[in-house]
């Protein structure tokens, strides 16, 4: 695992016995939060088909550090504090923070075109689209007509060479898109290397990921392999991305099948994301990996830099930088999918506080597949990230709604 001077002063609570399976610490105020991570695993099924993992961060300190579970129930590895969970499409947030700090260093701006930086990018109309357009998932690129395999979205080069020759999507839903699960990696992953010369997974590992100490990670190296989680699906899980008549994906059918079955995000074989040579690839949008720490903290320190006083020094993001890219741009419910989502101009999903305005005005972070989740809480300069192997058709948010409501308390009785 990645290692720096920043994991070494991120302090974690003493230990506190494992009850009903579940492994890690809480910090005191924090045991409500372990109790509902203990009823949301046992709900999921038995811990030798599937493991979770849920951490928090709050001004900097790991409050909460659980596991449970099976990480790989083939080889029966258990799950630990370092498992590593493929976010899948819950990566575009992890994506977007890498463009913001490219932004942050003045190698490129939201609102110039994409042709400004890929000038091959231009043809076929395709001239005005911005960054801003890619990461909001409104530049009307939402899927790709040419038929694509597994193996295809492997090979970024070539994806981005078939982006130059693609059309903007003519049907009229397009533009209501709000996540795709492709393209949006492929753009952002060209412009990241034409721009800085290292491709995406080096330029987050050497920029962010090892500065942070963060176990967050676009493909895995050999000896990360057996920290890698095995995904597998509930029965009711892809009901949400059916191919046409139930058969195979048809990539060029209609607007659905271009964007969700070309090809399909979540195969019927789960087993594609858990082949060694998936897990070394670069799929930008959708192949990054972390721990729940990971993500936490990484959320955290997004949190603080959110707050500081404009000018101070950040830990990642300027100021500047992340009110721009909280700022909203967009909002929609997905013609395709259903579901309201809400974007910053810099791609950050925008999320809504519920019934912990203390806590989540001004929240942002990402919603995954079957349950996976993050937030950034810049209120309590705090961050959680919610992991879990199996995917489900529940969104899990019930789980963070109970570490808002910790965290909540922790602010009331601190001030």
């Amino acid at each position: 695992m990645t290692t720096s001077l920043v994991r070494q002063v991120l302090p974690r609570p003493r230990p506190r016995a494992a009850t009903a399976g579940v492994h890690g610490t809480t910090a005191p105020g924090f045991a409500p939060v372990r109790h509902c991570f203990e009823r949301a695993c046992r709900e999921s099924g038995p811990p030798g088909s599937q493991g979770a993992a849920l951490a928090v961060v709050r001004e900097g300190e790991l409050v909460v550090d659980l596991w449970h579970g099976t990480a790989d129930p083939v080889t029966g590895a258990p799950w630990t504090g370092d498992t590593l969970e493929p976010l899948l499409t819950g990566t575009h947030s992890v994506l977007a923070t890498a463009v913001l700090l490219l932004a942050d260093m003045g190698a490129l701006a939201l609102d110039r075109p994409v042709a400004d930086y890929w000038p091959e990018f231009a043809v076929r109309g395709k001239g005005k689209v911005t960054l801003r357009d890619v990461l909001t998932f409104t530049a009307r690129l939402p899927g790709m007509v040419a038929g694509l395999d597994q193996r295809d979205v492997e090979n970024p080069r070539m994806m981005a060479a078939l982006l130059e020759l693609h059309s903007l999507e003519e049907d009229p839903r397009a533009g209501g898109v709000l996540h795709g699960p492709w393209t949006a990696g492929w753009i952002v992953a060209e412009v990241v290397r034409r721009v800085d010369g290292r491709d995406l997974d080096l330029f987050f590992l050497e920029e962010i990921a090892g500065p942070l100490g963060l176990d967050v990670h676009f493909g895995l190296v050999p000896d990360q392999l057996p920290h890698a989680a095995r995904i597998s699906y509930d029965p009711d899980f892809r009901a949400r991305f059916p191919a046409p008549d139930g058969g195979p994906d048809d990539g060029a059918a209609d607007l659905f099948g271009r964007v969700w079955n070309n090809p399909s995000p979540f195969p019927p074989d789960a087993g594609v994301w858990n082949e060694t040579r998936r897990r070394y690839a670069l799929v930008p949008s959708l192949g990054a990996y972390a721990s729940a720490r990971g993500l936490a903290r990484l959320q955290g320190v997004l949190a603080a830099d959110a707050v500081r006083a404009p000018g101070e020094e950040p830990l990642l993001l300027s100021r500047r930088t992340l009110d721009q890219a909280r700022s909203f741009w967009v909002e929609g419910l997905d013609p395709l999918l259903g579901g309201v989502s809400a974007y910053g101009e810099g791609g950050l999903q925008l999320l809504d506080e519920g019934l912990h305005p203390a806590v989540r005005a001004g929240a942002f972070g990402h919603q995954g597949p079957g349950g996976i989740a993050y937030q950034a809480w810049p209120q309590a300069r705090a961050g959680a990230a919610w992991v879990r192997s199996r995917l489900t058709a529940d969104p899990g948010a019930r789980v963070l709604d109970a570490v808002a409501d910790a965290v909540e308390r922790a602010v009331r009785e601190a001030s």
